[in-house]
């Protein structure tokens, strides 16, 4: 869905040259479980196995913006993982990464954004972005922008509409008002996912669009609208050249930007995108935009279908076989399957509730967990004993530490490892071993060029996570931080 010429009537270095981007990245990784955990959510995840979401996003934006006016906001729990991730497309992104300390949702996490970019022009625009989306079009892309920002600057905030192509249930809609021509409308109504039947009628009368969470606005605007209808977080915001934002941000609601600024502004303008757009909020759309078979089968990893037709099969861990079904997904993982008929696709929230209320860490993280230093794998574990699989980066290393409760067992599978234990350091090669007495401070670093992995053994009569104190660390995190490594 090009527009051929597009591209060549708009000039993106100068036309966006003055304008920042914000990309969202946080989320909580449930409505795709369990492919995404709240450890590492869609847009971490490369769907398509080439880019991540997240990726795929920033290349956009790398097309109009320069990589100093981008701007990425995560939580601590992904930092790490964006900052790496961003990193393989430009270095100059990765000090642009900040972090929430924990989750709020859209609103705090564009005006931790905004703190870097207020102090220019009142004239500045910024566009911001939702990480987890996908968008086809390029040049109708950049003309809906383009579009977007010339209102933008008029004083104007301005949203993006879908035109549907579908009943969704699990969108917010929009619905126009009157024409401001060239493919722009006064919003007259925001509505939140609508049920089946109304979504149905919003599909034919041509004059709702799907909600696609992009903005366009001048700062200024924005943070009047903020101090109109949010004057605690407005409160919060004139503190920050005593307080940083970071430090109040526990404190804060947790509010998203359209219920909280959006739904209240008056001058709010919709412009209707040209190009394709879909959210991937569910295992319906990863089969709806996926490539299929003569059959109608969508099928990623190692799978063998049999006389199936309209499903989505997908498998991560292992090989997966099915046979004779119709209109059925099946999600397979190393440690997790979720199977489950079409119609019943939005549920996969009320499964991720249920395992919560169970206590279930299959919420949380896969088996492989990812480190700034690395990751780590859980192979096999039962009553006071764990076994896990440790890859650490070429000049990477962990946290000085120590446990409590369990003593560990190292054997270096491959490359060198540099140990200490109790002060003093060990070079360590292929083969060989060594033991980690309980309460004993101890650090794995990796001198070599090549990545280190070593099998770790624990035992003791209690291995979780948590039984860690960091004594030193070379990547800034919190010494009673509840994580390995």
């Amino acid at each position: 869905m090009t527009e051929p010429g597009a591209s060549s009537r708009i000039d993106p270095a100068a036309a966006f040259a003055e304008s920042h981007a914000v990309i969202l990245a946080g989320g909580s990784g449930s409505r795709l479980w369990p492919l995404s955990r709240s450890l590492f959510p869609k847009q971490l995840i490369a769907l398509d196995g080439r880019r991540t979401l997240l990726q795929q996003t920033v290349e956009r934006v790398l097309r109009l913006f320069a990589p100093e006016r981008i701007w990425v906001v995560t939580n601590e729990e992904h930092v790490f993982e964006v900052r790496s991730q961003v990193r393989e497309l430009d270095p100059r992104l990765e000090p642009q990464v900040l972090a929430e300390p924990l989750a709020r949702n859209t609103l705090p996490a564009i005006l931790l954004a905004l703190d870097r970019v207020a102090a220019e022009t009142d004239r500045v625009t910024v566009a911001v972005f939702p990480s987890d989306n996908v968008v086809r079009g390029h040049d109708a892309w950049v003309k809906a922008l383009a579009r977007a920002q010339e209102l933008a600057r008029e004083g104007r905030f301005v949203t993006f509409g879908i035109k549907p192509v579908k009943a969704e249930t699990g969108y917010g809609y929009i619905a126009r008002g009157q024409s401001l021509e060239r493919d722009a409308f006064l919003v007259r109504e925001f509505v939140e996912k609508p049920p089946l039947h109304l979504a149905e009628v919003f599909l034919r009368d041509g004059e709702h669009y799907w909600n696609s969470g992009m903005f366009f606005f001048r700062v200024k605007d924005f943070l009047k609208a903020v101090a109109q209808f949010q004057p605690d977080l407005w409160a919060w915001w004139l503190g920050r050249a005593e307080t940083p934002l970071t430090a109040g941000y526990r404190s804060l609601p947790s509010l998203s930007v359209d219920y909280g600024v959006v739904e209240g502004i008056k001058n709010i303008v919709v412009v209707e995108a040209g190009f394709q757009w879909d959210d991937l909020g569910s295992w319906e759309a990863i089969y709806r935009l996926g490539d299929k078979d003569a059959s109608g089968n969508v099928l990623q990893g190692d799978v063998l279908q049999m006389d199936c037709r309209g499903c989505l099969l997908v498998s991560t861990g292992g090989k997966l076989a099915a046979v004779g079904l119709t209109d059925t997904m099946i999600v397979q993982t190393r440690d997790a399957t979720l199977a489950m008929p079409f119609r019943e696709a939005q549920r996969v929230k009320e499964v991720v509730g249920r395992l919560k209320e169970e206590g279930s860490t299959l919420v949380e993280s896969h088996p492989t967990v990812r480190r700034p230093w690395g990751s780590y794998c859980v192979l096999e574990e039962g009553p006071r004993f764990k076994i896990k699989r440790i890859e650490v980066l070429p000049g990477a290393r962990l946290s000085l530490q120590m446990h409590h409760h369990r003593s560990e067992h190292w054997v270096i599978v491959e490359g060198t490892a540099v140990v200490e234990v109790g002060g003093k350091e060990t070079l360590l090669v292929e083969n060989q071993s060594i033991d980690i007495p309980k309460t004993t401070s101890h650090r794995l670093s990796n001198p070599g060029k090549v990545p280190l992995e070593i099998i770790e053994i624990q035992s003791g009569p209690y291995l979780g996570e948590d039984d860690i104190v960091r004594f030193q660390d070379e990547y800034g995190r919190d010494a009673s931080l509840e994580t390995d490594g």
